[in-house]
């Protein structure tokens, strides 16, 4: 009678063991985990009906530095033109700003850089900004619901038919522009690019 209860007792045991490993398996399938995407080796977009081609550079990255950051009384050893409001470049890895001149909170925004050709060629910086050329005049309606679909927002409407979005910065703001050109109002979209002939 006792070896029955405790045979029993060893398959419950191992029926709630296997149920644990399967609920942890699974919910572990459902908790999808984001993994910040490695940067393309290259990126493709098409702008006034030519398709332009950029190769990464993986030696350089672009860091965003406020101009409130570089004009500051904190670092007014950086007037020497090494570092400017805006994109600068940057070896992959190197803060521009040490933590000691970096004391705001902002938190800091970098980019990967690509060139006009494979390791050659002015260094790109994918500033986020989408131009978006549409086949008629656009609503302010169809505008927002357009921006609220991709979750990008409208920066200027330079006319009715071209109007720039505000993105991520980097390859995203292409992945996106190549997304708008599915919609039918649609007739070109392309990331602006900010090019960067050497190295600051």
């Amino acid at each position: 009678m006792k070896s029955e209860n405790n045979k029993s007792f060893n398959r419950f045991q191992n029926v709630l063991f296997f149920s644990f490993i399967c609920f942890t398996y699974s919910s572990l399938l459902l908790c999808d985990p984001i993994i910040a995407k490695e940067p393309p080796n290259q990126i493709t977009f098409t702008e006034g009906g030519v398709q332009k081609t950029f190769y990464r550079n993986s030696n350089l990255e672009a860091e965003f530095i406020e101009p409130s950051q570089v004009n500051s009384s904190q670092n007014k050893g950086l007037g020497n033109g090494k570092v400017k409001g805006g994109w600068n470049l940057r070896q992959a890895g190197k803060p521009l700003l040490s933590q000691q001149q970096n004391k705001s909170n902002i938190p800091t925004k970098v980019t990967e850089v690509y060139n006009t050709g494979a390791g050659y060629g002015p260094n790109i910086v994918l500033p986020g900004i989408i131009i978006v050329t549409f086949k008629n005049d656009q609503t302010n309606d169809t505008l927002s619901k357009l921006a609220q679909k991709y979750k990008i927002v409208i920066l200027q409407q330079f006319t009715p038919r071209i109007v720039s979005f505000q993105t991520e910065p980097g390859y995203l703001s292409v992945e996106i522009a190549n997304e708008l050109l599915n919609e039918a109002i649609v007739s070109e979209a392309y990331p602006e690019t900010a090019v960067e002939k050497v190295l600051k």
